[in-house]
């Protein structure tokens, strides 16, 4: 088994995989599981973007696995033969050195040296259970000399509590390929009511949408994440999975080809993200 760290604290325990990008192999809140972990190593080949929040970078998917930026042609390996996409990158699988950890807290690092990313950067990991709460927070570094488009989002998979709700206004529409095609839609009448609350056991979601909020309900989980997370992706794998992924994104999926698609970081600039979970307690 790949090793872990472990974070107890308030009723909240996590382990942490610094040698798997960093993800959250359980996050659990008096013994009932949050995100959905992982219980065998080989799940992790079969389907490794299903087990707590690895980070993507880039987000989804880069169609054809190339994409330009200020007058220059860059190119990812294709990772998902269906759509011939780059699909969600490629540091969901890297290693991370600890930086400093203790019983509730953990900061992490990886420096991609051009060989995930056609650009240089760091990003700097840090989860910490306090007051009642697990965050994280996410520090993009452009380490380059040169300007650096990306697009960020983390794959968090909620075990199905039931019923979630979710701030989005408008789709991206989409191909049987999952890649975009034309711009952002209104929601259908099923989609509405993801804002309020809707049953995610016995329905099939799956879509691209544009927040227009940072707060989720999945449950009594209350999952809040910063605002420069600016739209969010659902699936559900299916009616009975057992899960919802509700993952905040920056950018939109194939963003590196879309027209304000895409965030810029400057050389040395960064970009930070952050999320918190809780549990809405009854009274």
């Amino acid at each position: 088994m790949i090793k872990t760290y472990t974070l107890e604290s308030g009723g909240f325990e996590a382990l942490i995989a610094p040698d798997f990008g960093a993800n959250i192999f359980k996050l659990s809140y008096n013994s009932s599981d949050i995100l959905k972990p992982i219980k065998k190593e080989s799940e992790l080949s079969a389907d490794p973007f299903i087990i707590g929040a690895p980070l993507l970078f880039p987000a989804n998917r880069t169609a054809n696995g190339k994409f330009s930026f200020e007058g220059r042609e860059y190119s990812l390996p294709v990772t998902e033969e269906r759509s011939k996409s780059n699909l969600h990158g490629l540091l969901y699988r890297q290693k991370f050195s600890v930086l400093s950890y203790n019983d509730s807290k953990i900061e992490l690092l990886y420096e991609n040296k051009g060989d995930i990313y056609p650009f240089l950067f760091k990003i700097k990991v840090l989860y910490e259970i306090k007051g009642g709460k697990f965050f994280s927070n996410y520090t993009v570094i452009n380490t380059d000399i040169k300007n650096m488009p990306f697009t960020f989002a983390l794959h968090s998979t909620f075990c199905d509590r039931g019923s979630f709700s979710v701030p989005i206004e408008k789709k991206q529409e989409r191909d049987p390929l999952n890649l975009p095609f034309s711009g952002y839609y209104p929601l259908n009448d099923f989609e509405r009511t993801f804002i309020s609350g809707a049953q995610s056991k016995g329905n099939v979601i799956s879509g691209f949408y544009k927040a227009c909020g940072s707060t989720v309900f999945v449950g009594d989980v209350k999952y809040t994440v910063s605002d420069n997370f600016d739209h969010f992706v659902l699936y559900n794998g299916g009616k009975n999975s057992g899960f919802i992924c509700i993952e905040p994104q920056c950018g939109a999926v194939n963003g590196l080809n879309l027209k304000d698609g895409f965030k810029i970081l400057k050389p040395q600039e960064k970009s930070e993200f952050n999320t918190e979970i809780e549990i809405m307690r009854q009274v």
